[in-house]
């Protein structure tokens, strides 16, 4: 997600990676704002300093490695998923990648 370079198209101004549909064997592209989203669905949680999260919490959190933390709401659902909101739109959330607060 959010790659440029290397695409191997020419379409009169950047594009950049979207999307990926393994199944399809399709690359989406489209502008970066096409980037930006404020909520991801999460799962696979180690939670510290409690076994569950039952209850909203507001927390400083990052979606990419070399991101800076920012304000995000985390909500549980069910079925021990999560859903993290943050308030400002992020650059290029990754499914497959980790989320840490």
């Amino acid at each position: 997600m959010g790659q440029r370079k290397g695409l191997g198209i020419a379409l009169g101004a950047p594009v950049y990676v979207c999307g990926k549909d393994m199944q399809a064997n399709t690359v989406t592209v489209g502008p970066e704002s096409a980037l930006f989203a404020t909520t991801l669905i999460a799962d696979s949680w180690n939670w510290f300093p409690f076994d569950t999260l039952s209850e909203p919490l507001r927390v400083k959190a990052k979606a990419r490695s070399r991101m800076t933390e920012q304000p995000a709401w985390v909500y549980p659902m069910d079925n021990g998923l999560a859903r993290v909101e943050f308030d400002e739109p992020q650059r290029a959330i990754t499914k497959g990648q980790a989320v840490v607060f």
